[in-house]
């Protein structure tokens, strides 16, 4: 009694359990950039760690890596320009950057030059990426290498694109950390203080998996 018989149908395996953040991605995303607070190597309201999250067929979603990192030095909760906070939520990476002339990895890319800020100034060009003659800052070793996040519709280009929400934060990026300061919080981006780890994140994320950064989630 009981054994199914030749040709009857087989019931599908449970579905693993998933993580409670799972449910905010759409549903072909299998990669996720998670960071969240932490106090696993300090104590302060910016202490975070960034986690790589991969989902595989049958057994759901698994954390290949973790590495220590840093927010905003007023932690999450971002609501306006110069808050000093992080951004809660789930968004897409608007774009990966380098210094360097080659992508490193498979993602949209830009290179990032002296010249390039995302501006955070008032009027039509606010949170819009721009080569700004003059500006020699914008390849600094802190952002050599990263991604810009996809938070208040930040702009590649001037007038492309919905219209960034003024006055509500601009040029929030992951990127990497100042010489000498790996740890120190930011003014609103996430910091990845190792630049190797930045480098393997950049490498590993592919457009096909439909990548997520999940913040505080």
């Amino acid at each position: 009694m009981g054994a199914s018989t030749p040709g009857s149908p087989s019931q599908p395996p449970p579905e693993p359990p998933q993580p409670g953040w799972a449910r905010l991605l759409p549903d072909r995303t299998t990669q996720v950039v998670r960071t969240v607070s932490s106090r696993r190597y300090c104590r302060q309201v910016w202490c975070t760690v960034t986690q790589a999250w991969q989902k595989d067929a049958g057994s759901g979603w698994t954390m290949v890596r973790q590495f220590r990192s840093t927010i905003g030095s007023n932690g999450w909760g971002k609501q306006r320009e110069g808050d000093r906070r992080s951004p809660n939520g789930v968004f897409e990476i608007k774009v990966t950057f380098t210094t360097g002339t080659v992508n490193p990895g498979r993602m949209r890319w830009r290179q990032r030059k002296p010249t390039s800020i995302v501006s955070g100034a008032a009027g039509p060009n606010y949170n819009t990426w721009l080569e700004v003659r003059g500006i020699t800052s914008g390849d600094r070793p802190s952002m050599r290498s990263g991604w810009v996040l996809d938070f208040n519709n930040v702009r590649l280009r001037p007038g492309v694109g919905p219209r960034p929400v003024p006055g509500m934060g601009s040029g929030i990026f992951y990127h990497t950390s100042k010489p000498g300061y790996p740890w120190a919080a930011t003014a609103g981006c996430t910091q990845v203080g190792d630049p190797r780890k930045m480098r393997w994140l950049l490498k590993w994320l592919r457009p096909a998996a439909r990548p997520r950064v999940v913040q505080n989630r």
